[in-house]
């Protein structure tokens, strides 16, 4: 009777929103040491206690005892009762639910009174991404993590969340610095998960990947963190030029661009960890062709990262590079990530000393831009990370609409390759010499983002196919990102957030998002129709939905292919009249006197007209392309999002209507429980006679945050 009525008075205490022994400081430890995890305090769920043997006896032998890196966790259910039985078969299910989510422990046990469980781990890194990846899990009312610092110094896990390192064992090496700077980067994506997946599967298909690079040859010393890297590396820049000692001088100093970008992108470090990666590097725009075509033509490489941008603090237009790299996203659905550009920093007169546009190269309507965050962005409250005051975001006023960035990813890294070939080694006990280590820029951003979506295609084969690749894997990162949380945003008509496009990658969010992911092939014909509605989907109230459209810029593709009329007419007498007489007359196919005046035969008329409008027998010149387009980019369509109401019909409730992009979001939070869905509408079409059909892919996935 005595424990019945004790259970009764433990529970009601628990869950009071005024208790005691939670809330009080007493309880909380303030003083804990900042080199690890929990010493930031991001969340009032978590309360942090010495080992709890320690707390009885102060002797050596249980000061350096292993507590397993014991959590406890005080759950939340939604009854009260006194009742063993239920009690645990709640305790027991939610340690199934915690099963299911693929969260790493290494053993669990329960109460058989009280509604707590404790979970243990093999290290510390696999307690913390336990308590980041489940602090939205609303039966968990607290966390109580017990140090394990003495057991923690023998595996020598450090957690550098700042630049602040205190080191009381030996220091990390470079290559440990590294990976740090790389983990606390997986965390903010959420791509750790995978990480860890990837680093256990030794059969998993191997994915490609490549790069393409600017002058910066790639350091070999670093080859062994690749696979089979050397065979993999297609250099086009001249021996001559490599070989003047100006440069020479620079490569002994800075010339670790290409290899940090490598490594990030797909080392054994690096986000794809499985890939075969290749790499192009250019200086000329000769070579910058070539590098591209090497890529695509010769190693079917469909995923590709530049991280590079207009040398000139001028806005660079839209060009026939730009043209090049749409086609190649439209006929072999090559999906370019382009780092935004670190030129958004205004000089205290508030004027650019840099560039501070998206221009160029990364205006290029079928590619993904990709912004990066500042240097302080953690994991706790991913909403909340800012963008980098260096990230460039500014689009011109007829390109404003469109979705660059797409995405902002973090862009601050231990840069392994300085420190390895620095004659001055990092000193891991001077925080201020250290920091000349640490690099920062949208380069580093955008081959995060690059090896989340090569990851993706190796995990989701339905989503690799030429035709939809592009269009959907923009849909999908654009549903999947978490929205950032700021006051005094602007949103663009299509949706997207101007500095932040649609938010911060989520891998796992990506995953789910495929899931939800259709495709739509589209002609010409009748406009103002609806051509797609999705099934309908339950969403409680308070929960967000974000939608997204994409499709792509067409780049002059024909349906059929239109030969040159030489080739036609393959006859040089067309053009310079019968080889027979003795002096060459004039063909009327190509031409005739008229009155002393020489006037234009048909043939010559229909070569010229080709030679204007064509730049081969499946490719229309962009001038072309846009003057069979009215003027236009890509055709026009809308999305929206509807919900079922009371009386059973369909609503609207929100939509995306941007004639000026190719991209379109909805990011909407619902206000009641009910059923939803979402449709497309055609507007405007642009397919013109002989042009290939528009290819979209629209997707949305409901997000846990409120």
């Amino acid at each position: 009777m005595k424990l019945k009525k004790f259970r009764k008075i433990f529970l009601l205490l628990l869950f009071s929103s005024s208790i005691f022994f939670i809330y009080h400081p007493f309880f909380i430890n303030q003083n804990f040491s900042k080199k690890y995890w929990y010493s930031i305090n991001f969340s009032n769920k978590i309360i942090v206690r010495d080992s709890f043997a320690k707390t009885f006896n102060n002797s050596s032998e249980i000061e350096n005892s292993d507590n397993q890196f014991e959590l406890k966790l005080l759950l939340n259910p939604d009854f009260l009762s006194d009742e063993s039985k239920k009690i645990v078969k709640f305790n027991l299910d939610f340690i199934n639910e915690i099963k299911k989510s693929n969260l790493k422990f290494k053993e669990a046990k329960n109460s058989k009174i009280l509604p707590i469980v404790w979970f243990y781990f093999d290290t510390e890194s696999d307690r913390e991404f336990f308590v980041k990846n489940s602090l939205e899990n609303p039966a968990i009312d607290r966390y109580i993590v017990y140090k394990n610092e003495d057991k923690d110094k023998q595996t020598r896990y450090i957690e550098m969340f700042t630049e602040e390192g205190y080191y009381e064992n030996k220091p990390p090496t470079s290559e440990e610095l590294f990976k740090t700077s790389m983990l606390k980067n997986m965390f903010i994506v959420n791509f750790y998960g995978q990480s860890e997946k990837d680093k256990k599967s030794f059969w998993t298909p191997k994915s490609k990947v490549g790069a393409i690079e600017v002058i910066d040859k790639f350091d070999k010393n670093f080859s062994h963190y690749f696979n089979n890297i050397d065979s993999n590396i297609s250099d086009f820049v001249s021996y001559d030029y490599r070989n003047k000692s100006y440069r020479e001088e620079k490569n002994k100093n800075n010339d670790y661009h290409s290899t940090l970008v490598s490594l990030i992108l797909a080392s054994k470090m690096g986000f794809d960890q499985k890939a075969n990666f290749y790499l192009s590097i250019f200086r000329l725009d000769s070579e910058w062709q070539k590098a591209i075509e090497w890529m695509v033509e010769d190693k079917n490489v469909k995923v590709i990262n530049h991280s590079y941008g207009n040398g000139s603090i001028k806005f660079a237009d839209y060009d026939e590079n730009s043209y090049f790299l749409d086609f190649l996203s439209r006929k072999y659905g090559v999906i370019n990530v382009f780092a935004a550009g670190n030129g958004a920093k205004m000089s205290i007169d508030g004027t650019f000393t840099k560039n501070p546009w998206i221009d160029k190269k990364s205006l290029s309507l079928n590619s993904i831009v990709v912004g990066a965050l500042n240097n302080n962005s953690t994991t706790p409250y991913i909403a909340g990370n800012k963008i980098a005051d260096y990230s460039n975001y500014k689009n011109i006023d007829k390109y404003y609409e469109l979705a660059k960035p797409l995405v902002v990813a973090p862009g601050y890294v231990f840069n392994l390759v300085k420190a390895e070939n620095s004659h001055f080694k990092h000193n891991p006990y001077d925080n201020e010499f250290n920091k000349d280590f640490y690099d920062e820029g949208t380069s580093y951003a955008a081959p995060i983002v690059t090896g989340l979506i090569s990851t993706l295609l190796r995990e989701k084969p339905n989503l690799d196919n030429n035709d939809f690749r592009v269009p959907a894997l923009k849909a999908i990162l654009s549903v999947s990102a978490i929205s950032p949380d700021h006051t005094n945003l602007k949103r663009k008509e299509s949706g997207y957030f101007e500095k932040y496009g649609s938010g911060i990658p989520d891998f796992e969010n990506m995953l789910k998002a495929t899931k939800n992911t259709s495709f739509i092939t589209e002609g010409s014909g009748v406009e103002k129709k609806i051509i797609f509605t999705s099934d309908m989907f339950w969403v409680e109230s308070n929960k967000k939905i974000k939608a997204s459209l994409s499709w792509m810029f067409n780049a002059g593709l024909l349906k059929n292919k239109i030969d040159n009329p030489r080739k036609n007419n393959n006859n040089w007498r067309l053009f310079f009249g019968s080889t027979v007489l003795p002096i060459a007359q004039p063909n009327p196919e190509i031409g005739t006197f008229v009155n002393g005046n020489f006037q234009i035969g048909n043939s010559k008329k229909e070569l010229t007209n080709w030679s204007n409008n064509h730049i081969n027998y499946e490719r229309l010149k962009l001038e072309s392309a846009k003057k069979n387009q009215d003027g236009k980019f890509f055709s026009d369509y809308d999305l929206y999002l509807q919900k079922r109401d009371s009386n059973g019909k369909w609503v609207d409730i929100s939509s995306s209507k941007s004639f000026s992009s190719n991209d379109e979001l909805i990011d909407f939070t619902t206000s009641e429980a009910t059923y939803y869905r979402i449709y497309v509408k055609k507007y405007n079409s642009v397919v013109f006679e002989n042009s290939v059909d528009d290819k979209l892919a629209v997707s949305y996935l409901v997000h846990n945050e409120n």
